[in-house]
């Protein structure tokens, strides 16, 4: 498997799915048909994640070929997605205690030599456990899993394996080409019995055989899941907002690999003077990112700085908050413009990025999406509830039904 890093490719993908993400997607989805196989599912989650398609792009065109009914199945997974983005932006504090349980691991890691031995078999793919080994090898040569692999793996993980499932978590990361704080940090969660208290998912070998066409029958797997637990709570805040900005003034757009659509910031502001881009890539993991990964994010970067050449011109790579601050005033800015960073590494960066540029003079704006602002706040409680709106956004989008 494959996935050439242009939007150009990413459209091309989309438009060759879009007419099997009705009746056949839904019944077909949950197969792991295992590397190269995957024709059941879009496949689409990288170039989503950061968004080089939008969310609002895929919905249409899937309802361009569909009736709501037929395709309702997939457009759930699309909001699944964005689900999981607005309840971690309205918790930040579950990604700060993963981060904290994660360096708690690494200093296991590195004193455990049992623990150790564990882990490296795990990630290399040599526990004996067949699928378990075989996911782990498609994960690290490929940069994707079929959801389903991906829900076994990590009950495999933590109930059978009894690793620590930020361990787990951050694997994913590592590997993912679609990897995301968000949805990989939450689906671990609720593996784990964590996200819904005292729910988990287990493993059953009759599952697996059914849903990989018999491609294994596994044996020797745990029969029982013991949720995890953590005695934090994690209390909910305002689902952010776009603040108030001057259109007019001289603005320089920040890239950065999050977030790849800059129609919101292009659209708006008035007066681009300039555009850098920066990638906290690498400040996902403790541990080394995949090479796969960063060349695949670095050539989408290219693309894009291809892609919006006549709107904003060069986007100039910069090394840290201070090049880009010391940028923006020799293009004479008074505000740096930014798509929304989610929780995460590059949210920290600009965290820090604000402060710095707050002292040296200049804004610094977050703007988030008409779609992020209009599905986030809703991401209040359970999937399910959250589900209800969907009818409702799809008509703010005039995508009926």
């Amino acid at each position: 498997m494959s996935f050439p890093a242009t939007k150009a490719d990413a459209l091309y993908h989309l438009n060759s799915f879009a007419p099997r993400a009705g009746i056949s997607y839904a019944k077909q989805r949950n197969f792991d048909r295992g590397a190269g196989g995957h024709t059941d599912v879009s496949c689409l989650s990288p170039y989503i994640r950061r968004r080089i398609i939008t969310e609002t792009e895929v919905l249409t065109s899937v309802l361009d070929h569909h009736s709501f009914k037929d395709a309702e199945k997939f457009v759930q997974e699309v909001f699944w997605r964005t689900y999981w983005k607005g309840w971690l932006e309205m918790r930040p504090s579950v990604w700060a205690k993963y981060q904290a349980q994660l360096g708690i691991q690494c200093n296991q890691i590195a004193t455990q030599s049992g623990l150790r031995q564990q882990w490296e078999a795990a990630c290399l793919g040599r526990t004996g456990i067949e699928c378990f080994d075989a996911w782990a090898l498609e994960l690290a040569d490929t940069g994707y899993l079929h959801n389903h692999a991906r829900m076994w793996f990590a009950s495999i993980w933590i109930f059978t394996l009894k690793l620590p499932w930020e361990l787990g978590a951050d694997f994913f990361l590592r590997h993912l080409f679609d990897g995301d704080p968000a949805s990989n940090t939450l689906s671990w969660r609720w593996v784990a019995g964590l996200q819904t208290a005292g729910k988990t998912y287990l493993a059953r070998p009759d599952n697996i055989a059914k849903y990989t066409d018999g491609r294994f029958f596994q044996s020797g797997l745990a029969t029982t899941a013991q949720p995890r637990t953590e005695t934090v709570t994690h209390p909910r805040l305002p689902a952010p907002q776009t603040q108030n900005y001057d259109k007019a003034a001289p603005t320089f757009v920040l890239l950065h690999d999050d977030d790849m659509d800059l129609s919101p910031l292009v659209d708006s502001f008035e007066n681009i003077v300039g555009a850098v881009r920066v990638s906290c890539l690498e400040r996902l993991t403790p541990f080394e990112m995949s090479p796969a990964v960063i060349e695949f994010v670095e050539m989408l970067i290219k693309d894009a700085d291809h892609r919006w050449f006549e709107r904003i011109g060069n986007i100039h790579k910069a090394t840290s908050a201070d090049d880009i601050i010391s940028k923006a005033l020799d293009g004479a800015a008074t505000q740096i413009a930014i798509p929304y960073a989610t929780v995460g590494p590059t949210s920290d960066f600009i965290t820090a990025l604000k402060r710095k540029a707050h002292d040296s003079g200049i804004g610094v704006v977050s703007v988030l999406s008409e779609y992020d602002q209009m599905c986030w706040p809703k991401a209040t409680h359970g999937f399910f509830r959250f589900k209800e709106h969907i009818s409702q956004f799809l008509r703010d989008l005039n995508m009926g039904p």
